[in-house]
């Protein structure tokens, strides 16, 4: 009996070893045909249940998956050929999905970004590379993306691919824009309560010199002196009032070639004014001259930021120090190669601790009681870096002090200078018999605008509100017309837009204090100046003069 379970057993083995090869064998001719194509369907066991995946449904729930995607799709030839793309691509580039495949990836682009998508796409086997372009959509809206590539390993003498995904970055741009509409406001509460105290001193020095000269009428020496007085005082005002329409207006990005140096010397008044008489500032500049890659206004507001929360971490007084200095990068994993400017800001405060310095850039993160600060200062900080090509570090030691760094790309380009004009009745010649038209609502302002052109030599008219600057530009057409641009009922724009459907193109000045660069932008398209308030006589002179000439 036994020999017989013996023999029944080793028959038993024998039958399941070639039931295995028969499978094994099985599979591998599945294999061979599949490699080969003419193959139609693969039968798959699993646990004694068969089930069939046809060459053609194979890849279907990997298709499913990846048109759920909410970012766009794309597989590209070595060459940069569409070979495959989802409809959210198709929805992307405006273009339909059957148009898409087949066509150059490159035709989505504008020329100029054709090199850095070529530098993209020819990394080396197996790297991902990052970078964020605009496409120029069939539908003509440019749209912000950023691409990610990565080149596909397929086998041994098949033609490599690449895979890349397009990420929709609108949204993001757009609470980019909000955080940092946001941010600038808060810094413009923070600057109010001492702004409001230099105010006043200078509304004293106006009011108090003209009023000596009110009581002094004959004495010639003193109303001269009295009155450089008063028009220094309004100068530091104006300049005041300009620095928080910058940081409180939204505007977009402008990089541009900024002299750090005089960037930072040109805020030391605002500075002082905003930390207070309990903190010392000490600078350690590079000689003025080198120029980085940034937004003026928007490095004013880093800068301005960081003060402000050394301030904070200095309730009892202490040392800011501002620095800059030269640096190259080279290796770095964040930056590419080239040559940097350092601009550092630190404080002998309270510091952080681990937890608090790395999480400081974090949108909305802050330590600050509630009311007291929307934690966007540092965000916004590490964002105006990011924005100019560089980055932003905080180092930090509990009870001795916070230093925050700013690398910038540095600039081979000069910084744009901005003459001021010229002083005196010089600056302009006198146009006899020219005659100018203002329109401003506001009496004292187009009191003074009249009484100066009249003495310049001008032939001046008059209206208080758009409408009646109409009716009087149908009687007689200016020669030249100064318009505020702010004012009820039509504003100084719409007035300039309907004289032009009328036919007159006379030469048009804003003489405005609005703040809103888009519009007074949109307004400039018509072939105008503008002017900010307040302005001096001398500047009004000069803008006319350049005014009369485009005639």
């Amino acid at each position: 009996m036994a020999d017989e379970r013996d023999a029944s057993a080793a028959l038993t083995d024998e039958a399941l070893i070639a039931e295995l090869r028969s499978r094994l064998g099985e599979a591998q001719e599945t294999l061979d045909a599949i490699r080969n194509g003419d193959v139609d369907a693969v039968l798959i066991e699993h646990s004694g249940a068969s089930r069939i995946f046809t060459l053609e449904n194979a890849d279907r729930p990997y298709r499913f998956l990846i048109e759920q995607m909410k970012e766009g799709a794309v597989t590209l030839s070595i060459e940069g050929t569409i070979l495959f793309g989802n409809q959210r691509l198709a929805e992307l580039l405006g273009t339909p999905l059957e148009k898409i495949v087949g066509t150059t990836f490159k035709r989505f682009f504008t020329q100029d970004q054709w090199p850095r998508l070529d530098q993209v796409m020819s990394r080396e086997t197996g790297a991902t590379s990052r970078a964020e372009f605009t496409l120029a959509a069939a539908n003509g809206i440019l749209v912000p993306i950023s691409i990610s590539v990565t080149e596909i390993v397929l086998d041994e003498g098949v033609d490599r691919v690449l895979g890349a995904v397009v990420t929709d970055l609108s949204e993001q741009r757009a609470m980019e824009a909000r955080l940092s509409q946001a941010q600038k406001m808060e810094a413009v509460g923070q600057l109010t309560g001492g702004l409001a105290h230099d105010f006043n001193n200078l509304l004293q020095a106006i009011s108090g010199n003209l009023s000596l000269i009110k009581l002094r009428p004959h004495d010639q020496d003193k109303i001269t002196r009295w009155a450089d007085n008063g028009l220094k005082a309004a100068i530091r005002g104006a300049k005041l009032t300009s620095q928080l329409l910058a940081f409180s207006r939204s505007q977009q990005v402008d990089l541009r070639p900024v002299d750090t140096t005089a960037l930072i010397l040109g805020m030391e008044d605002l500075l002082l004014r905003t930390l207070g008489g309990d903190i010392e500032i000490h600078y350690a500049l590079d000689d003025a001259g080198v120029t980085v890659m940034a937004d003026h206004t928007q490095l004013e507001l880093a800068v301005l930021n960081l003060a402000i929360n050394a301030r904070d971490a200095m309730p009892g007084g202490g040392r800011l120090h501002i620095a800059t200095v030269r640096r190259r990068i080279e290796g770095d994993a964040e930056l590419p190669a080239d040559d940097y400017l350092e601009l550092s800001v630190s404080d002998t405060g309270a510091g952080m601790s681990e937890s608090v310095r790395s999480r400081a850039f974090d949108p909305f993160f802050t330590t600050k009681s509630v009311g007291e600060g929307t934690g966007l200062g540092l965000a916004q900080v590490y964002g105006i870096a990011r924005q100019a090509g560089g980055t932003a570090h905080i180092d930090s030691i509990p009870g001795q002090g916070t230093i925050v760094t700013l690398l910038l790309r540095r600039s081979t380009q000069r910084a744009a200078i901005h003459a001021e004009a010229p002083e005196g009745r010089g600056a302009a010649a006198i146009h006899l018999g020219t005659h100018v038209l203002v329109i401003d609502d506001d009496d004292d302002v187009r009191g003074f605008l009249v009484e100066s052109l009249s003495l310049l030599g001008y032939r001046v008219t008059h209206a208080a509100d758009g409408f009646a600057g109409l009716t009087m530009m149908e009687i007689e057409v200016p020669d030249v017309l100064v318009i505020d641009f702010a004012m009820p009922r039509i504003n100084g724009a719409e007035v300039v837009k309907r004289a032009r459907e009328r036919g007159l193109n006379m030469p048009v000045i804003f003489a405005s204090g609005y703040s809103d660069t888009t519009a007074l932008n949109d307004a400039v398209g018509l072939k105008a100046t503008v002017l900010l308030k307040p302005f001096t006589i001398e500047k009004l002179a000069t803008e006319l003069v350049k005014a009369v000439a485009t005639r």
